[in-house]
């Protein structure tokens, strides 16, 4: 092989493995952009659709400022629940509790917990104000399992990044880290 067909192949290959990373690091771009909105998602579902802070609060630390609340609900930031629990909760709610079921058919068949509407009797959570599809529940399970829980302390940072343009004077009773 002459010494510009062996460059020029050389050149090629060169060519194909920095085409083949930057698809690799293209790839790889475009999931994590994927995965952060649908984590943006989750939060959006957080504060308006399911109206989640309104028992939690904003920070998923059980400390809600909303009068309607039926009572302090728990600290997400501080749950030892899977993300899979989560998920199951966000579902079916909890039995016996004021948390409320988003699955418009929970109890309707054994879906949540094995158990019906008949066998909970007067324990079947309430349902939610609004239903969530399962790929909200997904988003907002994510979301939880992210970006609250083992947050720690409620920061200044995360109550910045949380409301964002509108935080104005609510973040400073929070520190710095």
């Amino acid at each position: 092989m002459s010494r510009d067909r062996l460059r020029r192949s050389a050149a090629r290959s060169m060519n194909a493995g920095v085409a083949g990373t930057l698809a690799v690091v293209a790839c790889l771009t475009g999931r994590a952009t994927a995965q952060d909105n649908h984590i943006a998602e989750g939060q959006r579902i957080w504060m308006e659709k399911a109206q989640c802070q309104e028992c939690h609060g904003w920070a998923g630390n059980g400390e809600s400022s909303v009068i309607h609340s039926e009572g302090r609900a728990p600290s997400l930031r501080l749950t030892q629940l899977t993300r899979d629990q989560i998920r199951m909760t966000i579902q079916c709610g909890r039995p016996g509790t004021p948390m409320p079921h988003f699955d418009r058919f929970a109890y309707t068949d054994k879906r949540c917990y094995d158990m019906t509407e008949e066998e909970l009797g007067d324990n079947v959570p309430n349902r939610g104000a609004i239903t969530l599809q399962s790929y909200e529940i997904d988003a907002l399970a994510d979301y939880i399992a992210v970006k609250i829980k083992g947050a720690g302390p409620v920061t200044r940072g995360q109550c910045v990044d949380f409301f964002k343009t509108e935080a104005g004077g609510r973040c400073k009773g929070y520190p710095e880290q």
